[in-house]
């Protein structure tokens, strides 16, 4: 199965993925290139979570991540009259 890369800008994640998750390193990230099921392995292999869990918290991660993004854009002209 090929590996999917996280949604939206890795260059713009990257700090964010730092404060989540503390114990993976910024070199750690250089190597990733935003690739999720690689990121979700240095996550497990730092933490005593299980595989279950770290899934949950990076799908959440994209999820809030998405939402800034869209709640950043402006309006596309729906509004009040």
């Amino acid at each position: 199965m090929p590996d999917r890369s996280l949604r939206g800008s890795w260059m713009q994640m990257k700090s964010a993925v730092l404060d989540q998750w503390p114990s993976v390193s910024a070199e750690d990230l250089a190597s990733l290139a935003g690739q999720r099921e690689e990121l979700m392995r240095v996550i497990k292999s730092r933490s005593n979570k299980s595989y279950g869990e770290i899934e949950r918290e990076v799908a959440e991660f994209e999820l809030r991540d998405l939402r800034a993004g869209y709640a950043s854009r402006p309006a596309l002209g729906i509004g009040r009259d």
